[in-house]
């Protein structure tokens, strides 16, 4: 069956809203004050610590899968769009639906990466000193008491909570 072209032009839009749709779903969110599903209910061993030092990292997006299926379906319907006849839409099928598999798988990737700090921990206890990544909008800073949780993963909350950001210094914009 041919579709008009107007049409092919509507269905491959609606495809394509909905698979960013769909990826922007897919985005984890991580963070000292996110947990998972898998963790509510779980002990964890906490300890206190002291912040010695920061620096900001890129924590890595994870891909679930969700964005290669949603960009190879977008793919390989726009795909089909291009050749002549028969075979012509079938390999054009499948070199979008490759080509759209690679895009969404790194979409999807990107849409989940976190900004967050890698922190220097001296532990009370110990006097050990340990690194946690973990995505934040603002640093703890230096000289901050800290909890460290050790579950599935390890989170460091400053004792007492976040406070809020400090505000811009004056004539900021």
């Amino acid at each position: 069956m041919q579709l008009p072209s107007l049409r092919k032009g509507a269905l491959i839009a609606a495809l394509s809203v909905t698979a960013a749709a769909g990826l922007a779903a897919c985005a984890e969110t991580s963070g000292p004050g996110y947990y998972g599903p898998y963790e509510a209910g779980v002990a964890a061993r906490v300890e206190q610590g002291e912040v010695v030092a920061f620096r900001p990292v890129t924590i890595g997006g994870r891909a679930s899968g969700a964005g290669t299926a949603l960009g190879a379906v977008v793919g390989a319907v726009a795909g089909s769009q291009f050749g002549g006849g028969r075979s012509g839409h079938t390999a054009g099928a499948v070199v979008g639906g490759v080509g759209g598999a690679i895009a969404g798988n790194a979409i999807e990737k990107n849409a989940n990466t976190r900004q967050g700090f890698a922190y220097t921990v001296r532990l009370r206890r110990t006097g050990e000193t340990i690194e946690v990544a973990q995505a934040d909008a603002y640093p703890i800073p230096v000289g901050s008491r800290v909890n460290v949780s050790y579950g599935d993963v390890v989170r460091i909350t400053p004792l007492g909570g976040y406070a809020p950001p400090p505000p811009p210094p004056p004539g900021y914009r």
